[in-house]
């Protein structure tokens, strides 16, 4: 390094950036290699998610593979007002131990953002929360995110594509398309990027 660069850096007016260590943060996969290797390893604990949907129930490529893994690592999941009634053969069936899936309806926003950010804060379980970007204040997100690094869990928030996208304060945000195609319009270890194939 040249010398009046090494005296910027020494005195803090310059910064170095350097190669971070994912193998440092916990994760789980995201199911594609493609998409971990953009996440910086895949769903980060300690991080807020959220899936922004062009269309209904088109989630379910990254959804399946997801609760898999927090099945077999026997990992309670809470659902807070899914958009459909589920069916408990159908879930039975596929997660073949529906056992850990809690499922809370109809509940009104506020309520679910309260209930969302205790089973953050408690590390109770990961949880999915679906509800308009409307309803999700900046504040609630900030409160979300200081909930799951206290409780050491991920959370996610599954929400209908809008507009208007305001700043929010999730570690990644993405938006998936119904051609199984996903752009990240933000992460944390790197530039947004469009059109990853699922």
């Amino acid at each position: 390094m040249q010398p009046k660069l090494k005296q910027l850096v020494n005195k803090g007016l310059l910064w170095q950036g350097r190669q971070t260590h994912y193998q440092e943060q916990r994760f789980l996969s995201t199911g594609h290699p493609s998409l971990n290797e953009l996440l910086g390893g895949g769903w980060q604990f300690d991080a807020m998610h959220e899936w922004q949907l062009d269309s209904p129930f088109i989630e379910q490529k990254l959804l399946w593979p997801l609760l898999e893994q927090l099945h077999e690592m026997n990992q309670p999941i809470f659902w807070l007002n899914p958009p459909a009634l589920l069916s408990a053969a159908g879930l039975r069936w596929r997660l073949k131990q529906a056992d850990s899936l809690h499922i809370v309806l109809n509940t009104s926003a506020n309520e679910a953002a309260w209930a969302f950010e205790q089973i953050l804060q408690s590390g109770a379980g990961v949880a999915f929360l679906w509800q308009p970007e409307s309803e999700n204040q900046s504040s609630y997100v900030r409160r979300w995110q200081k909930a799951v690094q206290q409780g050491h869990q991920m959370g996610f928030v599954l929400t209908a594509l809008e507009k208007t996208v305001e700043a929010r304060a999730y570690t990644n945000r993405l938006h998936l398309h119904p051609n199984h195609t996903v752009d990240v319009v933000k992460r944390r270890y790197g530039w947004p990027v469009n059109n990853i194939s699922l």
